[in-house]
């Protein structure tokens, strides 16, 4: 494959959570760049597509990670493990995200940290145990952080609710 190949194959994925972490065009145009410089400069070579994918995101979201520097960390708190697998297992989430056209339009009210993660696993599929391997974080953590931002969408679509 050659390289215009790989970028226009993986151009999506970059921007979307760059997009997800910074929340700015400007920015996410900035980590864009800097990914596929990357990419440019280092020449990797990629065993298969899931570990191109994975070098992309890893990349994508270290280069956020820099440029987010400047934010506070989000609050956090201790949420037991009984209460994220409740909330992970609600099917009404996922028919809710299907059902709403302005998924993306909620998503951008989100703390970086709960959008890309969310985007990761209901945009692209992943499992709470491949997000934590790509992020690296751990499994536990990478749960916390769904069901704290599935908490965190609820809420905002509640509030967009009772508003109309």
């Amino acid at each position: 494959m050659t390289e215009q190949e790989i970028i226009d194959q993986y151009s999506t994925v970059v921007r979307v959570l760059a997009l997800a972490r910074t929340q700015r065009t400007c920015d996410a145009d900035d980590v864009y760049q800097e990914v596929f410089y990357r990419y440019i400069d280092k020449k990797p070579t990629f065993r298969d597509e899931e570990h191109a994918r994975a070098w992309f995101i890893r990349v994508t979201m270290n280069v956020t990670k820099n440029m987010q520097s400047r934010f506070d960390n989000a609050r956090r708190s201790d949420v037991d493990e009984e209460m994220i697998e409740q909330m992970l297992s609600d099917d009404d989430f996922m028919e809710e995200v299907e059902r709403r056209a302005d998924f993306e339009e909620l998503l951008n009210q989100l703390n970086p940290r709960y959008k890309a993660v969310l985007m990761l696993h209901f945009d692209c599929g992943y499992t709470a145990k491949e997000i934590s391997r790509l992020l690296g974080k751990s499994e536990i953590a990478v749960k916390n952080l769904l069901a704290h931002g599935k908490q965190q969408y609820k809420k905002i679509m509640m509030e967009r609710n009772s508003m109309l």
